[in-house]
């Protein structure tokens, strides 16, 4: 029998254009004959790939590799092995390319989207360094400076997006990545030269061509038809259509039996998310309830962590699994409701709920707005930051808990003085204004409130929180600009949980970011009997400070505009009995609001989670819930 030629064009036809099968089966017969044909071999891993047999295709790519199969091989290898999660071994094979070819920028930039999309940045800043060195490409230079960003390499990433922009100043992909680090950094000429191009785009009706992502979006823009729409472009362009791939057990018997709560994150540690959520889960009725929690968190020892594990029922760890293996897990585990803390926050995995893995799927406090998405039923809110002219904004239903939606921990550290002001560098006499959100919160319209603020009141200072150099130099120049003298900012550093509701006591008020608020941020202050003022807004977003201060029952802390939120400042800052008056009254309001309830925001946020499971289990589709 004659032997079959080796036509390797005919080959790469037959893999690409449908007939993969067959033509694996005349490759496998080539190489009973051609045994260590390179060109053979890349071919047969190529077909397994377009099969979908990941671990087949990884197997023959590192086959062919270790023959000297080459940079092509190794690059394989390790995107497959990406795509399954498995990230060690995805850098060791890129690794072994780079070492064929150190300056590969589609090899480096492989290395960067894997660790970027992993949350394990840190170890991806050589190669972002090294790729700015190597290429022209502005979609490979984007990626680097996007991790340089999520290491908190604020300057480096602006700089790298300066040099991107030179390259092509109109690209409005390039545009909606920059606006990151140059919100953290407080450039606000960049910032407002960037939105004037990406505004332009939106009045186009193209919410498509600035690949914003959604959180930065809400920073600065707080009109919900445009959130919405902003959103629902970043999941048609990260997600597509995916459809669920499940395989699904057999539906449960819920007559006497316990609803399956599960949790959705990686941040069930030292976080904000845990510094809210711990009485929350340690409260839950598990007569009534069995808690899940899926983590793809980077562990580590805090007390947070501790606490998390000892109130949950059932602790799945999903860092490993892709989103499909993540979802069966969840469906095997016939879970009645999952609720995802993340959306489109840090290292969100959104992909999880496109294959429907749990019958009722909601979205709850990480994101503030719309999840855009026909996969979550539900946006878990109140009626401040999602009144009802909200809702047409919402992909979801709005499920509206009484008094907040935010959830608080009245086990959190005291607030106790071990500090006095001159241990942060605070005159001990002055009237201090405090803002504890990060830069990327501050706009200059909320910055040229507190300007206002400071100049009807002599002898004040605003403490504001560090976050770069380059921030501090820029709103320092930006004081000086609005006559401000810029000694009256004073710098904080990051600080520990406790460590940073202590010293929370040495301010007299806090002012808020507007567009949007401090949320954790607000509560924390709150919690440390330290009024904070804040004014009405119109998104979720710039509307939270306003749910907390109503729900703490403090409701002339609010502003109806910019103006009357300085006249309470004012207030406040030159009237020291009035200060004191409202001090007392949160002192007292921490213990009797339901803010702080942490026992009775539970049993409301538990009727949320019977009331959404009941209408799945009597086949009604989702609606609007007030609890």
């Amino acid at each position: 029998m004659p032997s079959e030629s080796l036509n390797f064009v005919e080959l790469l036809e037959g893999i690409n254009n449908g007939h993969t099968l067959e033509t694996l089966e005349k490759i496998e017969r080539l190489l009973q004959e051609h045994k260590y044909d390179l060109g053979l071999l890349t071919l047969r891993a190529e077909a397994f790939r377009l099969l979908g047999q990941n671990q087949k295709s990884i197997e023959a790519y590192l086959f062919t590799a270790s023959l000297g199969g080459g940079v092509r091989s190794w690059m394989s290898a390790g995107m497959l092995l990406a795509q399954d999660r498995q990230v060690d071994q995805a850098i060791h094979c890129l690794s072994k390319a780079l070492e064929i070819e150190p300056e590969n920028a589609e090899v480096i930039d492989c290395a960067i989207t894997t660790l970027f999309n992993n949350n394990r940045q840190m170890q991806g800043i050589d190669f972002a360094r090294k790729q700015l060195l190597c290429t022209q490409n502005t979609g490979y230079l984007n990626n680097a400076a996007l991790l340089l960003q999520g290491c908190e390499l604020y300057d480096e990433s602006v700089n790298a997006f300066e040099k991107i922009l030179q390259l092509n100043p109109d690209d409005l992909r390039i545009v909606g990545s920059a606006l990151v680090p140059t919100r953290f950094t407080c450039d606000w000429t960049l910032t407002h030269s960037l939105l004037e191009k990406i505004k332009a785009s939106y009045q186009l009706g193209d919410h498509h061509s600035a690949h914003e992502f959604p959180l930065t979006h809400l920073t600065w823009c707080s009109d919900e038809a445009t959130n919405l729409a902003v959103t629902k472009a970043y999941v048609q362009r990260t997600m597509g259509a995916t459809q669920p791939q499940l395989t699904h057990q057999a539906q449960r018997h819920h007559a006497n039996q316990k609803i399956r709560i599960g949790y959705l994150s990686n941040d069930f540690k030292n976080h904000a998310t845990m510094h809210l959520m711990a009485g929350l889960l340690e409260h839950h009725n598990h007569d009534k309830f069995e808690i899940f929690a899926y983590d793809y968190t980077l562990d580590e020892q805090s007390e947070y962590r501790r606490r998390f594990l000892s109130a949950i029922d059932h602790h799945r760890i999903i860092s490993g699994f892709t989103d499909l293996e993540a979802a069966q897990k969840i469906a095997n585990d016939q879970i009645d409701i999952l609720i995802d803390l993340k959306l489109y926050t840090g290292g969100g995995r959104p992909g999880i709920l496109s294959h429907r893995p749990s019958p009722v799927q909601a979205a709850y406090l990480g994101f503030p707005g719309s999840a855009a998405s026909e996969h979550v039923d539900y946006i878990i809110s109140d009626r401040v930051v999602t009144p009802d002219d909200s809702a047409k904004h919402y992909s979801e239903k709005l499920c509206r808990l009484p008094h907040s939606y935010q959830c608080n921990d009245n086990q959190r550290f005291e607030p106790l003085a071990k500090t006095t002001r001159i241990d942060h560098q605070l005159p001990e006499e002055a009237l201090v204004f405090a803002v504890f959100n990060q830069s990327y919160k501050i706009d200059s319209e909320s910055f040229s409130v507190w300007m206002s603020v400071l100049r009807e009141v002599p002898n004040s200072v605003l403490w504001l929180l560090s976050q770069s150099d380059t921030a501090k130099s820029r709103l320092m120049q930006a004081a000086q600009s609005l006559d401000v003298d810029p000694s009256r900012i004073i710098f904080a550093p990051f600080a520990m949980p406790q460590d940073h509701i202590e010293r929370l006591r040495h301010a007299d008020v806090i002012l808020d970011t507007l567009i949007c608020n401090g949320h954790t941020t607000t509560a924390d202050a709150l919690w440390a009997g330290v009024p904070v003022v804040t004014k009405k807004g119109s998104h979720f977003a710039s509307r939270v400070s306003e749910s907390l201060l109503r729900a703490m029952e403090m409701p002339e802390l609010v502003g109806e505009d910019a103006a009357q939120m300085i006249s309470i400042a004012k207030e406040l800052g030159v009237n020291p009995s009035h200060r004191s008056s409202i001090r007392e009254k949160l002192s007292l309001k921490r213990k009797s609001s339901p803010l702080f309830n942490t026992a009775l925001f539970t049993l409301n946020f538990e009727r949320a989670i019977e009331k959404m499971v009941e209408r799945q289990r009597l086949g009604l589709a989702p609606e609007l819930i007030d609890v």
